[in-house]
């Protein structure tokens, strides 16, 4: 069951990795404040960072279990 759950977060993980465009995230300092207000992220963009992130954790964390328990 673990091992399943396991394997559900790694293909999300890289579905979500392999989908995002990696042009479109913002790198670097920013020249001005007008600059900043239009390259920010949007809504869905800090939405997938978010999930990401959260399934990153969930990885790590049954990665941990699945070492303990096996």
């Amino acid at each position: 069951m673990l091992e399943n759950a396991w394997f559900l977060i790694i293909t999300i993980l890289v579905g979500i990795i392999l989908t995002t465009d990696p042009k479109t995230s913002i790198v670097g300092a920013q020249t001005s404040q007008l600059s900043m207000l239009f390259s920010s992220a949007s809504a869905g963009k800090k939405f997938f960072q978010t999930l990401t992130w959260i399934l990153i954790l969930m990885f790590y964390t049954t990665t941990l279990l699945l070492s303990y328990y096996n």
